[in-house]
């Protein structure tokens, strides 16, 4: 059941970092924000929050380095990670590093992008920085739209709501970002599906407690502990609930429907769905052991639906398909007649249920159809 509540900010309940102390006591009134951060938004300006640290207190990253998994020994094996692979290259962001960072800017073989993660609902967007054919940069804004990181570019200064994928004030303000798949999974996990992969380092220039949690691990189980708390309760799912989140083909602000896998409702073994969403085809793949959840348009270049089926026991190759093709976690036809195609990803992304309640009320829990 969902219901709205009167929005307003409560402090944590154990502040265990400077950073909590930033963002829950020195949150500023937000009645001039309209004014001083881009003029007009196009979401609830009243609803637009000063989180404390002002822009750049929390300093993103533009020189990465990265050192291999075996290097990595500052992860825990339960700890989650964001994965992206660009042509033959798998580079991996612990949460550990970008809970205190936000934005990583970078780039692989010529692509450029932005890893984005927010800590305070759990959401990490990998976005193609080749904005009108420029390379722009994203930095940490300062503000919140309910508890969502607000990004802003620094070639125009627009502001970006990550979880609405689009400009919301600025010059850019309507601009839709184009989003690169990521793939979310534990450090036990890419630690066997990815051995040769580059991890994000920990030499970032600044002096954190990146073997900690920047928001306490309360903050990760505790259904009833927020920074700010949420407009709206929804009790289909507890709060803290990771789903997988895809978008239906046409934004349409608050009124979008996203479709929402539950994590934790997947089977220990990967699982495959099948289904037409609000116009679009959609294969969904996880399971809940490994905590992975990709999703894919199931159309492939020369227009074929083709049929899955679920993979066991041979991750990352997670599906085969009706033509004997063989599919890995980002979409990539390893074997089979279609070897080298990559399937397209839908508009898609992880988090934390209440947020997603918050921000689209119209969301619908797999297997419902009408919600």
């Amino acid at each position: 059941m969902l219901t709205e509540k009167t929005p307003k900010t409560i402090p944590f309940i154990v502040l265990v970092t400077s950073m909590l102390l930033w963002m829950s006591c020195n949150t500023t009134s937000n009645d001039n924000v309209g004014t001083s951060s881009g003029g007009d938004w196009l979401i609830p300006v009243q609803e637009v929050v000063d989180g404390g640290p002002g822009k750049d207190g929390i300093p993103s990253i533009e020189n990465p380095s990265f050192q291999s998994v075996n290097e990595a020994n500052f992860v825990q094996d339960e700890r989650l990670v964001i994965g992206v692979k660009i042509d033959e290259e798998v580079r991996l962001y612990p949460h550990q590093v970008m809970d205190w960072h936000e934005i990583v800017n970078d780039e692989i073989n010529g692509q450029h992008f932005s890893l984005t993660y927010c800590p305070l609902t759990g959401t990490g967007i990998a976005y193609n920085r080749e904005i009108n054919s420029e390379v722009n940069e994203f930095g940490v804004s300062g503000l919140l739209f309910r508890n969502n990181l607000i990004m802003y570019d620094r070639n125009t200064d627009s502001n970006w709501s990550q979880m609405q994928l689009r400009s919301v004030s600025g010059n850019l303000s309507g601009e839709e970002g184009e989003i690169i798949q990521v793939v979310e999974s534990t450090w036990k996990t890419w630690k066997e599906l990815y051995p040769e992969a580059k991890v994000l380092t920990t030499d970032t220039g600044f002096s954190r407690n990146y073997s900690g949690y920047a928001y306490g691990r309360g903050y990760l189980e505790n259904d009833d502990q927020f920074v700010f708390q949420p407009r709206r309760d929804d009790d289909r799912l507890d709060n803290k609930t990771i789903v997988h989140a895809v978008m239906e083909n046409q934004f349409r602000g608050e009124e979008t429907v996203m479709r929402i896998y539950p994590i934790k409702d997947l089977a220990d073994e990967v699982q495959v769905i099948q289904e037409s969403f609000r116009g679009k085809n959609i294969v969904f793949a996880g399971n809940s052991s490994d905590q992975i959840a990709v999703s894919f348009v199931n159309l492939t270049d020369d227009g074929n639906v083709l049929d899955f089926e679920p993979v066991q026991d041979e991750l990352p190759i997670i599906m085969e398909d009706s033509e004997s093709n063989r599919w890995n976690i980002f979409g990539e036809a390893v074997s089979g007649p279609r070897t080298g195609e990559r399937l397209t990803s839908t508009r898609s992304y992880n988090g934390y249920w209440f947020a997603f309640a918050d921000f689209y009320p119209n969301s619908c829990i797999y297997p419902n159809t009408v919600c």
